[in-house]
């Protein structure tokens, strides 16, 4: 069936409108099984991997877990560690010991379809380091690995795909390059090069392997990439300016509006901000950092102050495992693209997930709180057509963090009733 609008209606969808007041959410936490990290999670929210509490030291060995089925995976031998996952989660990166038998370590790759690890090599003039190469993450269809290798001892970024092997990318500033984060589709890659006083932010292209500082031309600002937007429009940094001030901030970056504060640029006064990964609906999770101590938190939406992650769960109605009760929430470390799964690790000895559920609006299809269904909620659910929102905002009347036809059903079925 299709619903034509019309007459004084129609003419009133040109109202530009503000969006609805902040949603409702639900919360819920849990440890993630025999887990003492969880350092990659698919877009879809439904593979983890990271470091298992097995043989009783950190890292112990590496593990794929499913959200879904609950199934838990510890990979073989000789895997030592698994810090990146594909969209699938049939391909997995991480370290292994060199094939040659050095004792050093190398970049590796496990694929469900073997079972096995593959020894990814380093670069020709790698010496121990004592790593000779190291995989940092995986693009979505796990065809390209990105991380670090050595000239001599020198750090240097690398990329390696099946096609190219591993192959250096542009040494920038004063070397001790690393590239720690890539792009779903491989092209975009960022990390760190070191600046004119420690580590400053750097991307690079990477089919060309050609590179930039994102503080051109000597990489003053000190920092570095942590995160990025699945497309690679958006890079997380952590940026310090190096103007007296002492302030290290979390800094979304995009090449049209260079760096963008979040929040205040730290949780807690003096920290250093370290945001981690971003969601479709804009919504950042990172960590404060001083002094090897660190606090979780999160931006919802990507808009508003940071908050504690801790105090987001128990705001929300969620509880605190009995384990971590105690102890602070330390690093969030990814989002599922549609914003409703969160992983990290806290503690010292445990690892987490935290979903996150819509909640429907409490009166039906009212996107802007007055509890009455007319056209400026009509105008608010078209103003973010198609678009992925913060949970119940922006038009999103069914909680499910996407404004669609069934977001414009519920406004359509509820017009001009009201609610007590």
């Amino acid at each position: 069936m299709t619903t034509r609008i019309s007459g004084s209606l129609g003419a009133a969808l040109l109202i530009s409108l503000a969006a609805g007041a902040p949603a409702t959410v639900t919360v819920t936490m849990q440890l993630i099984p025999d887990a003492l990290s969880a350092d990659d999670l698919s877009p879809d929210g439904q593979w983890v991997v990271g470091s298992s509490g097995a043989g009783g030291f950190f890292p112990g060995q590496p593990y794929r877990w499913n959200t879904v089925t609950g199934q838990y995976t510890l990979l073989a031998a000789p895997g030592i560690d698994a810090v990146g996952v594909s969209d699938s989660g049939t391909v997995v990166v991480g370290d292994i010991p060199n094939p040659e038998g050095d004792g050093a370590e190398v970049a590796g790759r496990w694929r469900a379809t073997t079972l096995n690890w593959q020894g990814l090599g380093y670069l020709p003039n790698a010496m121990m380091c004592p790593s000779r190469s190291n995989s940092y993450e995986v693009s979505a269809d796990g065809t390209v690995v990105v991380g670090l290798s050595w000239d001599g001892c020198s750090g240097r970024a690398m990329r390696w795909t099946s096609a190219t092997g591993m192959q250096e990318l542009e040494s920038l500033a004063n070397g001790n390059n690393r590239a720690s984060v890539v792009s779903s589709d491989g092209t975009v890659v960022a990390g760190f090069a070191q600046g004119s006083f420690s580590r400053t932010p750097a991307m690079w292209d990477g089919p060309t392997g050609v590179g930039m500082l994102l503080d051109p031309p000597n990489g003053d600002v000190i920092g570095e990439v942590h995160g990025m937007s699945d497309d690679g429009t958006i890079l997380l940094c952590e940026w310090g300016a190096n103007d007296g001030s002492n302030d290290v901030n979390a800094v979304k970056w995009t090449a049209l509006g260079g760096p963008e504060v979040i929040g205040a640029g730290q949780l807690i006064p003096g920290w250093s901000g370290i945001p981690e990964d971003i969601a479709d609906n804009g919504t950042i999770v990172g960590f404060d950092f001083l002094l090897g101590n660190r606090r979780a938190w999160i931006q919802p939406g990507g808009t508003g102050p940071l908050v504690l992650m801790r105090d987001f769960v128990l705001s929300n109605g969620g509880t605190i495992p009995p384990e971590l009760a105690s102890g602070q929430i330390w690093v969030a470390q990814a989002i599922s693209a549609d914003g409703t799964k969160i992983i990290g690790h806290g503690g010292g000895s445990y690892a987490w997930l935290i979903t996150i559920t819509g909640v429907p609006s409490a009166c039906a299809g009212d996107a802007n709180e007055t509890n009455f269904v007319d056209v400026d909620d009509l105008n608010i659910v078209l103003s973010n057509w198609n678009k992925a929102v913060y949970f119940g905002t922006n038009g999103d009347v069914d909680g499910s963090g996407f404004v669609d036809v069934d977001d414009l059903n519920e406004v359509l079925s509820n017009w001009n009733q009201g609610c007590p």
